[in-house]
């Protein structure tokens, strides 16, 4: 958690809860299959692997969203026995996004000859680094 006081420590902790929330969801979507961030992560994983391995790998990733998100709300709480827990599933949230979203969702249909939209591929690059940029904030423990 950060500090107590100070306006840097409030939006810290807003950014927190807000990364939170959207782990929490990406993760749920994939067990209620709901639209929204669990197609891309279907998607992304599905250009890799195909069947049961697909379906085996999302939800395993989908489970690690999921609580990587609930140990971030915990977080707040300020309970030290889990600030090691939490930075290890921010740590495997980080690489999977980037492979993920980054390498498999983003550069690598570039070069399968899938049509390519600038604006498309730099708002997606942008949204990605954002959310990598804020599990980076949260896991420094600023």
């Amino acid at each position: 958690m950060a500090k107590k006081g100070g306006f840097t420590s409030m939006w810290k902790t807003i950014l927190q809860i807000a990364l939170a929330v959207m782990l929490i969801i990406g993760g749920l979507s994939v067990f209620i299959k709901s639209a929204g961030d669990s197609l891309g992560l279907i998607d992304a994983v599905g250009g890799l692997f195909n069947g049961t391995v697909k379906d085996i790998v999302v939800y395993v990733m989908a489970a690690i969203e999921l609580i990587a998100g609930i140990l971030l709300i915990l977080d707040l709480l300020n309970i030290k026995q889990l600030d090691k827990l939490d930075d290890l599933f921010l740590l495997i949230i980080m690489i999977v996004w980037i492979a993920v979203f980054v390498v498999l969702e983003d550069i690598i249909p570039l070069f399968k000859g899938k049509s390519f939209q600038i604006w498309d591929f730099i708002s997606n690059l942008a949204k990605d680094a954002i959310m990598i940029s804020a599990m980076g904030i949260i896991k420094a423990k600023i």
